[in-house]
């Protein structure tokens, strides 16, 4: 009876799964800063899958350039690595935590300080530090925006275009009130994330499926997810009640050995 108690516990072990982000945390362990952005999704029905692509952005020691080649128009900095994943399969209950966060930063890494809350790409590496750019006035008003450096423009496309302006009264409130504590997707409602127009504008499969198609996934993944996580839930109470139960058993028997079966 005790063995059975013995692999009745092991069969109700929750097996943990790693997510994307985990697996990042790991590969990247040695660099110092970079980010993570989820740059798509999609759903495959044939498969009942959900899929996500990542941008990677990982800054390099600075490199030094003579001016003649950094005055070049088409100079492009090579301090900036980016690595683009293939479609990835993930979980639904994943799917379902990020299905607010495309063209969100998910993960980032800053001055060796990782940071799990969610912020529009660009924010937590990239805007605001002197490196890349600077503030510069707006002449119609609005207030100053940030501006690329010349051979960090292409890190525009990286993230929302570079028809789009950071605002400085915007990032301000992220690097004040929410940078790693809480996520933030803009001081207006759906400045940024999935909903969001900025997003909306961008090269991914996503934004091209219908608002029909959108909808369906969100609701059957928010049931799915839901699911998932009550069976995650249920499983690991009654391997916790088990391995209770089973502690108890085991000391009583170790008690019972001591005080006469093995003479």
């Amino acid at each position: 009876m005790f063995v059975f108690v013995l692999f009745s516990c092991s069969s109700n072990k929750k097996v943990y799964k790693k997510t994307p982000i985990d697996e990042f945390v790991t590969t990247y362990i040695d660099e110092q800063n970079y980010s993570v952005i989820l740059a798509d999704m999609d759903y495959k029905e044939e498969e009942d899958s959900y899929y996500h692509k990542y941008r990677i952005l990982i800054e390099k020691p600075k490199t030094t350039v003579d001016s003649t080649t950094l005055s070049a128009p088409n100079y492009k900095a090579e301090d900036v690595v980016v690595k683009d994943t293939e479609w990835r399969k993930v979980s639904d209950v994943f799917f379902d935590d990020h299905v607010n966060n495309l063209g969100m930063t998910i993960l980032s890494k800053k001055n060796g300080v990782l940071d799990k809350k969610t912020s529009p790409a660009g924010y937590d590496n990239y805007v605001g530090n002197e490196r890349y750019g600077r503030w510069e006035n707006n002449t119609s008003g609005g207030g100053s925006f940030w501006a690329f450096y010349g051979q960090y423009h292409f890190l525009s496309s990286m993230f929302y275009g570079s028809s789009h302006r950071y605002y400085r009264g915007s990032y301000m409130d992220y690097d004040r009130n929410y940078r790693g504590s809480r996520g933030y997707y803009g001081s207006g409602r759906n400045q940024y994330g999935t909903n969001s127009s900025v997003t909306k504008g961008t090269a991914n499969r996503w934004s091209g499926r219908s608002s029909a198609f959108k909808n369906k996934v969100r609701n059957s993944v928010k049931k799915s997810a839901t699911i998932t996580r009550s069976r995650s839930y249920n499983s690991n109470s009654k391997y916790s009640k088990t391995t209770r139960n089973s502690s108890r058993y085991s000391n009583s028997s170790s008690r019972s050995r001591a005080g006469g079966y093995g003479k």
